[in-house]
C-alpha cells in the first residue's frame, strides 16, 4: 500500500507543501537533489558539493537483470573518502535508506561485508538493495543537513520517521512597531517572536483570551491597522488598546508588549509585581473598572503560574528529553525549562526504530525537530548522548546562532526531571499502542518489564500457559490458560484430553498438548501467542521446543517456570533467570502458571468424578436411561446381569435376544476408565 500523498514510484511530488520544502532547501546553499523520475535520477546538486553519477543503468529486478551485483560492486569501488550522504535503492529505483557518513568508503562498504546480519532490519535492507547513489560534501555538517532534507522528501521505509508531519500551534508576536498577537501553525523567518509549540490547543486558546484581556495587544492585520477608522469590538470588550485610532502611542504600546514577552519567557513574578502596582495606582486614582480588570487578570495569571511555582528551581533554559522505545515505535517527551521553570511539555512519536539503539534514535529525532526550528534552547538534556553528538552540537549551534550543548544527566533536579520525562514517554507510547490496537484498557506494566528482563522481540500481550494433570497416568488432561494484556482472557482457554499415552509420562503429555494447540492455530487460523509458558523444568520445555521447531513455530518465545525455586527456564539451556519475588514480571508469570494449573486440575477432577459415577451400561449401544433402570431394578448390578446370563436377560421386556447379546459382549470387556468424550 502506498503512503498517502506519495506517487506510485515512491516520490513525494504530489505531497502538499513539497514546493515550499524545495524552496527552503534551495536557500540553504547546499547541494540539492533534482527531483526526476526514479529510474533516471542521480541526485545531482549545486554549490560546493560533488555529486558522483555512478556508471551502469538501474536493475529493474533480480529476475530481469542478473548483473546487478556486479554493477553494485563496481560502484562500491568508486566511492570517495569524503563526508557525504548515501542513498540505497531497490530494483524499481525507490529510495530504501538515506544515511550520512564521515567517510563514504568505510561507511557504505560495511553494509556489504561479513556474514548475514543478525539484525532483521539490516538483513532485509541488504537483501532489498539493488543500486546506490551518493553525494560527496565538504563537511559532515552539510551531510547532516542534506540527510535530514532527503529523509523528509522521500520517507524511506528503512529510516527512522516521525509518525506524522502535523504542525503544532505557536503563539506569534509580529515584528511591527505595533505588534499583533495570534496563533499560527506556520513558522517563517519574518523577524517575529514565536513561543511554543503547544500541544493542548484548547487550553492554549483559553490562555490566549486571558493574555489578551491583560496585555491588550491587537489581533488585526497590518492593513486594518494602517487603514485606521473607528475602534473595533476588541477595544470595547477590553482586549485591545486600539493603536489604530492613536489611543496609544508606540512607547505606550511597547509597555504592553514587553511584560507579555517576559511572562512567556518565564519571568512571571516580575510581570505580576508590575501589574499589582498598576492595579493599586488605578484604585488610588478611583479608576475602579481598570483596577478590577487588572485584579482579574492577576488572579488568572497567578493560576497559570501555579504549576510552575510548584516545580523546584532548575538551571537555565533547557529541553529535557525522555525516550521510550518498544518494538518498531518510540516516543520522545520534551520538558521545556525556561528561566528555571518548566513551562510546558510536548511529545513526538517515531516509527521504524526496530533494531536501532537510543543514540541513533535520538540523533534522528533532534535533527528532525531542531534543524529548522525557529528557536533552540542552549542545552538539551538526555539520558544518553546521541550518535555524532559533537557534529550535531556544532550544526545546531551554527543554525540557531548561539551555543547548543547536548548533555547527559542522571542526578540532580534535571536528573529527576529526566526520569519524569521518560516515565511520561512510556505512558504515551503505551497509549499509542493501545489506540492502534483499538484496546480500551491499559496494559499491565509487568508485560513491558517482562519484555525488558527477558529481551523479548516484542511485548508479550498474549501469553499462553500449559500444564498437565493426571494420577499415575490415569485421566490425563492438559490445559491452556490465556492472558491478554496481563489479565486472564477466558476466550482463549483450552482443555485437552489425552488417552493414548501409556503411563505417567509428563514429558510426552506436554509435547502432545503443545502439538494439539499449534495444530488448532493452523487449522482454525487463530492468532499465535506472543509467549508460551510451560509449567515445568528443562525436560518439559525441551519437548515443547522440539514440537515448535518441527511445526515452524520456533519464532514464538518459549519459557518454563519451575515451582521449587521459581526459576525461569530458557529453552536452549543456559543459566536459569531468577527475578526478585517482588518483580511484576515474575508475578505475572506466576499468575499464568497458577491459572493453567488450576484449570488443568479442575478438568482432571471432572474426568475422574465422571468416570467414577459412570455405569458400564452407559456405553452399550441401544441401552438408554429407561432400559438401564429396568435392568438394574431386575438384576441389581452389572455383575448380576452377567451372572444371570444372556438367555435370562433376553426375557426382560424391551431387551430381546439381539440386544442381550450386544449387552453381554460389552459388559464382558475390561473397563477403560479414560473413555469419556473429548473436551478439547
Amino acid at each position: 500500500m502506498e503512503r498517502a500523498g506519495r506517487s506510485a514510484t515512491g516520490d513525494r511530488t504530489a505531497r502538499p507543501g513539497y514546493n515550499d520544502l524545495v524552496k527552503g532547501r534551495r536557500r540553504s546553499k547546499l547541494p540539492q537533489p533534482a527531483h526526476r523520475r526514479p529510474e533516471t535520477e542521480g541526485l545531482p546538486g549545486t554549490g560546493d558539493g560533488v555529486v558522483q553519477e555512478l556508471p551502469g543503468s538501474w536493475a529493474p529486478s533480480e529476475e530481469l537483470a542478473d548483473d546487478w551485483k556486479e554493477q553494485l560492486e563496481a560502484k562500491l569501488e568508486l566511492l570517495p573518502r569524503k563526508p557525504g550522504v548515501y542513498i540505497f535503492r531497490d530494483g524499481r529505483g525507490r529510495v530504501l535508506y538515506v544515511g550520512k557518513a564521515k567517510n563514504l568508503v568505510n561507511r557504505v562498504r560495511n553494509y556489504f561485508r561479513g556474514p548475514e546480519p543478525v539484525d532483521d532490519r539490516l538483513r532485509r535492507l541488504r537483501r532489498a538493495i539493488r543500486n546506490l547513489d551518493y553525494i560527496a560534501l565538504a563537511t559532515e555538517a552539510e551531510a547532516l543537513i542534506l540527510e535530514s532534507h532527503l529523509i523528509k522528501q522521500y520517507y524511506p521505509r528503512f529510516n527512522i520517521q516521525l509518525k506524522d508531519d502535523k504542525k503544532y500551534p505557536y503563539l506569534k508576536i509580529t515584528d511591527h512597531k505595533f505588534p499583533a498577537m495570534f496563533l499560527t501553525r506556520h513558522v517563517v523567518a519574518d523577524g517575529s517572536r514565536y513561543f511554543g509549540p503547544f500541544i493542548k490547543v484548547k487550553d492554549l486558546r483559553k490562555t490566549l483570551r486571558v493574555l489578551r484581556s491583560v496585555f491588550q495587544l491587537r489581533n488585526c492585520t497590518d492593513q486594518r491597522l494602517e487603514r485606521g477608522g473607528r475602534e473595533c469590538l476588541q477595544y470595547f470588550i477590553g482586549n485591545c488598546s486600539a493603536p489604530c485610532t492613536q489611543r496609544v502611542d508606540r512607547e505606550g504600546y511597547e509597555q504592553q508588549v514587553q511584560p507579555l514577552i517576559n511572562f512567556l519567557t518565564g519571568k512571571g513574578e516580575i510581570v505580576l509585581d508590575s501589574l499589582r502596582k498598576k492595579m493599586r495606582a488605578a484604585a488610588a486614582e478611583h479608576k475602579f473598572e481598570e483596577a478590577a480588570r487588572l485584579r482579574d487578570g492577576i488572579q488568572t495569571l497567578d493560576l497559570l503560574m501555579l504549576e510552575q511555582r510548584m516545580t523546584p528551581p532548575l538551571e537555565k533554559d533547557a529541553d529535557v528529553v525522555g525516550l521510550a522505545m518498544r518494538g518498531n515505535q518510540a516516543c520522545a517527551v520534551f520538558f521545556h525549562v525556561r528561566e528555571g521553570k518548566v513551562l510546558g511539555k510536548s511529545h513526538r512519536i517515531l516509527k521504524q526504530v526496530a533494531g536501532r539503539d537510543e543514540a541513533e534514535t535520538l540523533r534522528a529525532l533532534l535533527l528532525a525537530l531542531f534543524l529548522d526550528a525557529p528557536s533552540v534552547p542552549g542545552r538539551i538534556i538526555a539520558a544518553h548522548a546521541p550518535e555524532d553528538h559533537e557534529s550535531l552540537e556544532a550544526l545546531l549551534s551554527e543554525r540557531c546562532g548561539h551555543r547548543v550543548r547536548i548533555e547527559t544527566r542522571q542526578r540532580g533536579d534535571l536528573g529527576e526531571l529526566l526520569a519524569g520525562a521518560k516515565e511520561n514517554a512510556h505512558l504515551l507510547l503505551e497509549e499509542e499502542e493501545l489506540l492502534a490496537a483499538s484496546k480500551r484498557r491499559r496494559v499491565a506494566r509487568a508485560v513491558y518489564e517482562l519484555q525488558e528482563v527477558l529481551d523479548l522481540p516484542q511485548p508479550p500481550y498474549q501469553i499462553e500457559g500449559f500444564d498437565i494433570s493426571n494420577i499415575q497416568g490415569r485421566y490425563p488432561v492438559a490445559s491452556v490458560a490465556c492472558f491478554r494484556d496481563g489479565k486472564p482472557w477466558k476466550g482463549g482457554y483450552r482443555r485437552i484430553k489425552m488417552d493414548h499415552i501409556e503411563g505417567p509420562d509428563d514429558f510426552a503429555m506436554m509435547e502432545e498438548a503443545v502439538r494439539r494447540r499449534l495444530q488448532r492455530i493452523e487449522t482454525r487460523g487463530e492468532v499465535p501467542p506472543d509467549l508460551i509458558l510451560i509449567d515445568g523444568g528443562i525436560g518439559q520445555v525441551g519437548r515443547a521446543l522440539s514440537v515448535m521447531e518441527e511445526m515452524g513455530y520456533a519464532r514464538i518465545p518459549l519459557l518454563g517456570l519451575a515451582k521449587k525455586e521459581e526459576e525461569i527456564v530458557l529453552p536452549r539451556g543456559g543459566q536459569p533467570v531468577r527475578l526478585p519475588r517482588t518483580s511484576p514480571a515474575l508475578q505475572l508469570l506466576q499468575r499464568v502458571r497458577d491459572e493453567a494449573h488450576r484449570f488443568a486440575v479442575t478438568y482432571h477432577r471432572q474426568r475422574r468424578t465422571k468416570a467414577q459415577k459412570e455405569s458400564k451400561l452407559d456405553a452399550v449401544p441401544g441401552v438408554g436411561a429407561a432400559r438401564r433402570r429396568r435392568l438394574l431394578k431386575a438384576f441389581g448390578s452389572v455383575d448380576g446381569i452377567l451372572a444371570a446370563g444372556e438367555s435370562r436377560v433376553s426375557e426382560e421386556p424391551g431387551i430381546g435376544p439381539k440386544l442381550a447379546k450386544v449387552l453381554m459382549e460389552h459388559l464382558s470387556e475390561p473397563r477403560n476408565e479414560g473413555n469419556d468424550e473429548s473436551a478439547s
